[in-house]
């Protein structure tokens, strides 16, 4: 209580301090006041073709008109030319110019050739003065707004400049949206998962919803997204098995974390659409490497090395004050801050239903509901995590050496999760080493219990099996396997040697819109298929395996396939990804030899063998 009471009072008087400051500031304010208190831009709703700019201006100043311009990646679509009466002012610096007091209000006209739906992004310049002679630097702002559903015009890629960079430039080159113009371009084929799930979310009421969301996230706590946060709960669950009550309070209280970090994301997505890529982000090298290094920590702790413990200056307060609560409020917020990074940094994979949602959620522009239905979604996914508390302490022995040896094989799962971040980012040659390392450790501690206690013959063979199995990842690794579970895959297969190669597979590597103009504008008539791609995406590599298999790749012949690699999440990544609406990837797009997108074709997600097939079929056969 009395470490709260300090907290509050260092607040309070930082809070106080920070007050008093700025009245201070204030009796002793300049002549002149910042830009941004003279000078007081709004920007309205697009409406007819056009959005208004409209300033309160402090009286004693004024802006030029003369210094009212746009610029940025969009600005061409836009149109600056309407300027009402001003004031004639004979200027110190621009001689005589027109100026506005008090208010002005400015019409910005977009080009009617935009398709509903397209993001402008530029920023409008402005420039003003004090009469008592005081000139401001020049100001921008933010010209940011969506065309709304009132202009349908759409031309091809190909007849883009080839020097811009913005996001309208795959935008203009989607189909336009109207019955005629799907039958002529697309083959009748089922709509793809993700706009399966949007589509399905999209039918019902509020309650259909999210019954249907919460039926989501169950199918997604059996996938690549859910599955690795199993050992994390498990280890909690050692580690708090006083009682099931006890495991499952603390699996809950991952679970909320985690429901949580879905909502946050939930909400970002209603309101910025795919501009935001969170997950995205948290998949950098040094960050992944950090996470890795954690686990380490964690996976030490489980063995009996060390203690996770605060300073012995702070547990003496918190005994002070109230040793049993503070030590349940200190292990609840500990748990709480798992789950969130663990959703964040363990499972960055998009899957199909998570696209679908994410889909439904960007077309909203709803932040509230975005959040509500990724919080339910999160509790679905959920549900496993939460049976592996609450039936954790029953199926584990009450007492005994098999306590400690489910302790380090939790640490041994908490060692796996390292591995598995740092093959993100590692050379695929090295993945099999560490993959080969781990189980020849699992194997040595089962080797060493089973000669210790010899009444249990189920640790001479789990010792054996984890002995071969990391045996043959050795002999993998050295033959350039990076398959755990097939490290003979390049013994195995004859063509393996022979197959195709990841150079012969893909036409060309792309990162930015710029790039795709040019490769659509050079292109020849095969369609395009735009893969989705970034190293740290495991189901990314899944899919590309998938290519190479001879059927695949036989029907790949008659594609231009193109790697959009996205794995350092640039300025022109997010701009790739905003622009065909990818929250993550993996992702296929596909579009014809003019660079008009198929919106009924697109994979969001790992797809199926027959899956994959049926859709690349489809697109040749356009």
């Amino acid at each position: 209580m009395r470490l709260f009471l300090f907290l509050f009072l260092l607040m309070f008087q930082a809070t106080s301090f920070a007050f008093t400051f700025g009245a201070t500031s204030a009796f002793s304010q300049p002549d002149f006041l910042p830009a941004e208190q003279v000078f007081k831009p709004t920007l309205s709703d697009p409406k007819e073709g056009q959005v208004t700019v409209s300033w309160i201006i402090e009286p004693g100043y004024y802006l030029y008109q003369s210094q009212l311009s746009l610029s940025g990646p969009d600005a061409q679509h836009l149109n600056l030319t309407s300027f009402p009466n001003g004031e004639l002012k004979q200027d110190p610096y621009y001689g005589e110019v027109v100026v506005y007091r008090e208010q002005l209000s400015v019409p910005i006209q977009y080009t009617d050739k935009l398709p509903p739906g397209t993001q402008i992004s530029a920023q409008l310049s402005y420039q003003g003065c004090a009469d008592q002679g005081l000139c401001y630097p020049p100001q921008t702002l933010p010209v940011q707004f969506t065309v709304p559903l009132s202009l349908s015009n759409t031309p091809s890629l190909n007849t883009l400049s080839s020097n811009t960079t913005s996001i309208e430039a795959i935008e203009a080159a989607k189909p336009v949206t109207t019955q005629n113009t799907k039958n002529a371009t697309t083959p009748d084929v089922a709509p793809s998962e993700a706009e399966s799930v949007s589509l399905l979310l999209g039918s019902d009421d509020l309650w259909s919803t999210l019954m249907i969301v919460f039926g989501l996230g169950l199918l997604l706590s059996l996938t690549p997204c859910v599955l690795p946060m199993v050992p994390i709960v498990s280890a909690i669950v050692v580690g708090t098995r006083d009682s099931r009550l006890g495991a499952f309070y603390y699996s809950v209280l991952y679970v909320l974390g985690m429901a949580l970090t879905y909502a946050a994301i939930g909400g970002l997505v209603g309101v910025f659409g795919t501009q935001l890529n969170l997950q995205a982000q948290l998949q950098n090298p040094i960050l992944l490497a950090f996470s890795a290094v954690l686990f380490v920590l964690l996976a030490l702790a489980m063995f009996g090395l060390y203690e996770l413990r605060l300073p012995s200056s702070w547990q003496q307060r918190l005994q002070m004050s109230n040793e049993s609560s503070d030590s349940t409020w200190q292990s609840s917020v500990s748990v709480f801050i798992t789950g969130v990074l663990s959703t964040l940094v363990v499972s960055p994979c998009v899957s199909a239903p998570l696209a679908g949602a994410l889909l439904y959620i960007g077309g909203q522009g709803d932040a509230w509901y975005g959040a509500m239905m990724l919080f339910v979604m999160a509790l679905g996914m959920g549900i496993p995590l939460l049976l592996v508390g609450l039936f954790g302490p029953k199926v584990l022995p009450k007492n005994g050496e098999w306590l400690h040896d489910i302790k380090v094989l939790m640490g041994f799962g908490l060692l796996a999760m390292a591995v598995w971040l740092l093959t993100r980012w590692l050379p695929s040659e090295t993945h099999l080493f560490l993959w080969a390392i781990l189980a020849l450790s699992v194997s040595s501690f089962f080797f060493h219990r089973a000669t210790k206690d010899t009444s249990h013959p189920v640790r001479w063979f789990f010792a054996l099996i984890l002995f071969i199995t990391a045996t043959l990842q050795f002999v993998g690794a050295v033959t350039g396997s990076s398959k755990p579970l097939q490290p003979l895959d390049k013994l195995s297969s004859p063509s393996a040697s022979n197959g195709p190669s990841e150079a012969a597979l893909f036409e060309t590597t792309i990162t930015s819109l710029v790039q795709l103009d040019r490769f659509v504008a050079a292109s020849d008539e095969r369609p395009i298929v735009l893969d989705f791609y970034a190293d740290w995406c495991v189901s990314c590599k899944v899919l590309e395996e998938m290519f190479l298999e001879p059927e695949i790749f036989e029907t790949l012949e008659k594609i231009q396939l193109v790697r959009v690699d996205v794995t350092k999440n640039t300025a022109d990544n997010k701009a790739l990804m905003q622009a065909f609406d990818v929250f993550g990837p993996p992702a296929l797009i596909f579009l014809d030899n003019s660079g008009k997108e198929r919106k009924k074709l697109t994979l969001m997600g790992e797809p199926s063998r027959s899956t994959l097939t049926a859709r690349l079929q489809a697109h040749i056969a356009q």
